[in-house]
């Protein structure tokens, strides 16, 4: 991951150029040139000078400023340095699981994905529109024939910083899985989003922020079909 690429991502760029007072520099000394040149043309010319390197700056400033926007990586070029974190990550899971894939093969994998909010340091709306941290969460949920075994992997995608947990739910545990919404305030931002949540009779929740609402719940709906098979036959 290109950790200098996603800081850029985030970085402001200042584009206020105070132009008030350089219009009245380059008018005074247009002014000057104008009144002394015929008089003085040695003060007539430092008002040029004058006129001329105000103008020259103003020209620089906003050179330097369309340099640092363009220097700022796209939503997509950010999106693409996340992805790049979560392809091999299945492989990852079933080993920190301790699990073969020919163990949990009840229904397909399925993940649940999305940039963290809460206690995130730098956050940025898209051009799209979509919310973006330095903090990203995925989760992976395979399924056996009596349990759900959980993956969770966090990142950092501007330093080195990520931890995994596992966990494993039985099916009669389960109460219910389902996408929720929260608000947050971060950064001095008003950030509404959703997040898929799984339940269990003891009171124990695993929320994990979406990136995909649409795919999420066809997941979701898959879930709650093999929940439904599962307590059926535990009656």
């Amino acid at each position: 991951m290109d950790y200098e690429l996603n800081k850029r991502y985030f970085k402001k760029v200042n584009e206020n150029i105070d132009y008030g007072t350089k219009i009245k520099v380059i008018i005074g000394g247009a002014v000057v040139f104008l009144i002394f040149i015929a008089m003085v043309p040695i003060i007539a010319i430092i008002g040029a000078a004058v006129a001329g390197i105000t103008i020259y700056s103003i020209v620089n400033e906003k050179k330097t400023i369309e340099n640092e926007k363009a220097s700022i990586p796209s939503d997509s070029q950010y999106d693409s340095e996340v992805i790049k974190m979560l392809g091999d990550l299945k492989a990852k899971a079933l080993n920190a699981l301790g699990l073969d894939e020919d163990e949990v093969k009840e229904i397909a994998p399925i993940t649940f994905d999305g940039y963290v909010y809460k206690n995130a340091d730098y956050l940025k709306r898209g051009r799209d529109g979509l919310w973006r941290t330095n903090k990203y969460e995925y989760v992976i949920l395979f399924f056996s024939e009596n349990e759900v075994h959980c993956y969770n992997y966090t990142f950092d995608t501007t330093l080195n910083w990520k931890t995994e947990s596992t966990d494993v739910y039985f099916y009669r545990d389960i109460v219910s899985v389902s996408t929720s919404s929260d608000t947050v305030q971060l950064l001095g931002e008003k950030i509404d989003y959703e997040f898929f949540k799984l339940t269990t009779t003891g009171g124990t929740t695993l929320p994990v922020s979406l990136r995909d609402v649409n795919n999420a719940q066809r997941s979701i709906n898959a879930m709650r079909s093999l929940l439904k098979i599962k307590k059926q036959n535990m009656q």
